[in-house]
């Protein structure tokens, strides 16, 4: 059965699994063995990536989020073809698309999963080909007893650069997402996603120029021009690429096989959601996804039916924040802070609400009948209490620093960079908490921590222009 999206005043039917395993949460509509299947081979596929392109496994939260078509639709708009999704620097979200028009069981799952992997912190500042050919590579994978096989030829792509006209690479390669061809041509579209996969495939499965585009990729993340990053890469022309891709289609394609038994599956069984939970699942994705008035609604009637739900209580706080009212967001803040049982997100979510308010309340733009000093004292307690109960949530890390930095708070700060300097170093892909520990050092005197943490943000910073913001912070840093 599906579950019908909110977003236009319809009904609700709930009928929405969920499971968690590892590093993923896996919530879907077909099933509970459909939803721990997917988990358990989502485990599978990111050692196997790990293992093709030769990096570290990455051990960022990620949540899964299966509609169907029209549903997805619904949320994401034009954008529901395959996957969509949200990074935070601390998680991803992402939502995909599952229906007839799927290669197979798992295509819309991992295409969104391989989009969300590569292409957050610094690796989100690749050339659009990659940001398309990659996941495109990838999603095609099926599984078979213990082995993965991935990145073989894909029928629909094939066909499109045996029929039609090839966009050079001296074009290719420097298209940019907001191209008005991919907006107005659908003939260069096509071409466009065919050659990316192409590409993706001849350098990470049949090895073509592989440590020339490493490296060329790696200057593009960088800062550098395309221009600028393939002269110093390769030693060939840009029409000498278009020749050895040309005459590559001439020769066998290869898949990888890899050796990926399945996991036991751990922790609890999967769980189907009651219909608060559903409406509260539903609410946060209308926020994440911008659709305020389908949030306000659904969180409404999420806690009409549980209200000690604790994602509806954490979707009530951040929209009435959002909203201006102040007053509703310090009552859903302690109303979390007060619950039996508590998380570290929604502990964090805590944190935030009487942070901001603090803000709020001594700029004297809100009158709530708590003093500033007070919601300062209990942001602090709750982010503390996250870290205590998760040391690994690294949101509430982040949190803290900023508080810490916002009240130069000398010997707090000191405390807090040599606690999370640990952390940090198991997390180097976070350029979001790196961000805040370096602003907080900065503010608290401490030079030498706040370049190294400055280094990590800048390493790892989500788009050119957190680049950028990186650059200028250890560029005003006092000489070491």
């Amino acid at each position: 059965m599906a579950v019908a999206l909110l977003l236009s005043g319809l009904a609700t039917a709930a009928d929405y699994w969920t499971y968690a395993n590892s590093d993923f949460q896996v919530t879907t509509y077909e099933g509970a063995g459909y939803t721990a299947s997917l988990a358990r081979d989502l485990a599978r596929f990111n050692k196997a990536l790990a293992r093709i392109l030769q990096l570290p496994e990455k051990h960022l939260p990620t949540r899964i989020y299966e509609l169907s078509p029209d549903q997805a639709k619904q949320l994401l708009g034009e954008s529901a073809g395959a996957a969509s999704y949200k990074f935070s620097g601390y998680e991803v979200s992402v939502v995909t698309s599952e229906g007839q028009e799927r290669q197979h069981r798992y295509w819309g799952a991992l295409f969104g999963y391989t989009g969300s992997l590569f292409l957050n912190g610094r690796a989100s500042r690749s050339p659009y080909w990659f940001q398309v050919g990659v996941p495109q590579l990838f999603a095609h994978t099926e599984f078979e007893s213990d082995k993965a096989r991935t990145g073989g030829a894909v029928a629909g792509f094939v066909w499109t650069l045996q029929k039609g006209k090839h966009i050079p690479m001296r074009t290719f390669l420097r298209v940019q997402s907001t191209d008005p061809q991919l907006h107005s041509s659908s003939d260069f579209i096509a071409m466009f996603e065919a050659e990316s996969w192409y590409l993706a495939h001849e350098v990470y499965v049949e090895g073509k120029l592989r440590p020339e585009f490493s490296h060329y990729l790696g200057l593009i993340r960088d800062g550098k021009t395309e221009a600028d990053a393939f002269v110093a890469s390769f030693k060939i022309s840009y029409e000498d690429l278009d020749k050895l891709l040309a005459e590559a289609m001439k020769e066998q394609p290869h898949v990888f096989v890899v050796n990926v038994p399945p996991d036991t599956l751990s922790g609890q069984a999967p769980r189907k959601l009651t219909a608060s939970e559903t409406k509260a699942m539903l609410a946060d994705l209308s926020l994440q996804w911008q659709h305020w008035p389908d949030a306000v609604r659904l969180v409404a009637e999420a806690l009409q039916g549980d209200p000690n739900n604790e994602l509806a209580l954490r979707v009530q706080a951040r929209a009435k924040l959002r909203d201006g009212d102040f007053p509703g967001a310090l009552a859903a803040g302690d109303k979390l802070d007060g619950l039996a049982a508590v998380s570290a997100a929604a502990l964090t979510d805590v944190g935030d609400v009487f942070f901001e308010l603090t803000s709020e309340v001594a700029r004297r733009q809100a009158v709530i009948g708590v003093a500033a000093e007070d919601l300062n004292r209990r942001a602090r307690e709750a982010y503390r209490r996250a870290i205590d109960l998760d040391p690994e949530y690294l949101r509430a890390w982040a949190g803290l620093a900023y508080l810490y930095g916002s009240q130069r708070n000398v010997t707090a700060a000191k405390e807090l960079a040599e606690r999370a300097q640990p952390v940090m170093e198991a997390h180097l892909n976070s350029g979001a908490l790196a961000r805040a520990l370096a602003t907080m050092c900065a503010k608290t005197g401490q030079t030498h921590a706040a370049f190294l943490f400055g280094e990590y943000w800048r390493d790892d910073a989500v788009t050119q222009r957190d680049l950028d913001a990186a650059m200028a912070f250890m560029a005003q840093l006092p000489a070491q």
